[in-house]
């Protein structure tokens, strides 16, 4: 997780997380004890603290599929594996609980949130409101360091894909956003997209598994660069929301339930637009 990540989100107290109790909530189908990997799915990263090390690596570990949704994240196991005391570890998962990856029970235990269609509604909805205010906000404002800025993050976003780095890749998109959301000018606005990003950040890992969607989604980033530069704000509002609600179509094709029962209904197209504009 980057540095500029955890400043847009919400970091968790420090605290006890649960002991090493088995999942109340074991949802998913691989939700296995990481001792029986081969390998370990977490490594310790050679950077700041302990618990910030900790929460990096569970955190990469869970985007990556490595710990699948509904695994159990039992204290000693990870602490054994990344080569540190229970301590930072216990940090981390209250880190992470805070944004709402993590399920933690008193006397239960930890485990990673389970993927539901009720769950990708609710952070969708968040997602598409407040970044599309961000974009038609941002409109006309951004300047050319901006630009090339998104531009970079843009190019090696492509770049680390080509290449298969998997975190570069998701690191360069989520700067790429980012970058165009900080022209709007709010801090609290761009703070308060981190927590439902990170949370879609496990979706997305699903979306992306298509080819199709993914080579759309390149057109579709330079397409919202360009009419932020052009000033033309209802244009990048537009790409914006349908890009992200072909996401959720997308993944919600693979979960059980019915769209139409999710209490979070998202907002359709015509109603994030002023009226006439469309």
């Amino acid at each position: 997780m980057s540095k500029r990540a955890r400043r847009v989100t919400t970091r968790g107290s420090n605290g006890a997380a649960g002991g090493n109790g088995s999942a109340a909530a074991t949802n998913g189908a691989g939700a296995a004890s990481l001792v029986s990997a081969t390998a370990p799915v977490v490594s310790r990263p050679a950077r700041q603290t302990a618990g910030d090390q900790a929460e990096e690596a569970v955190f990469e570990a869970i985007m990556d599929g490595k710990i699948p949704p509904g695994s159990p994240l039992r204290l000693q196991e990870l602490a054994e594996q990344l080569g540190m005391s229970i301590m930072p570890v216990r940090e981390a998962l209250r880190r992470l609980e805070g944004l709402g990856l993590v399920e933690i029970v008193a006397h239960k235990g930890a485990w990673v949130r389970p993927l539901t269609l009720e769950d990708l509604h609710d952070t969708y909805f968040t997602r598409v409101n407040l970044e599309c205010l961000a974009m038609r906000t941002a409109a006309g404002r951004m300047t050319e360091q901006d630009s090339a800025a998104a531009r970079a993050a843009l190019d090696e976003h492509v770049a680390a894909r080509e290449r298969g780095d998997q975190v570069g890749a998701r690191n360069a998109h989520e700067r790429f956003h980012f970058t165009m959301y900080r022209a709007c000018g709010s801090e609290w606005l761009v703070r308060s997209i981190g927590p439902a990003w990170r949370n879609s950040e496990r979706y997305r890992v699903e979306s992306m598994r298509n080819p199709e969607h993914v080579a759309r989604r390149g057109q579709e980033h330079l397409q919202m660069l360009e009419a932020l530069e052009q000033g033309d704000a209802e244009r990048a509002v537009e790409l914006l929301a349908s890009h992200l609600l072909s996401s959720v179509e997308l993944v919600a094709a693979g979960l059980e339930g019915d769209p139409a029962a999710t209490r979070v209904r998202l907002p359709s197209l015509d109603a994030l637009l002023p009226r006439g504009s469309a």
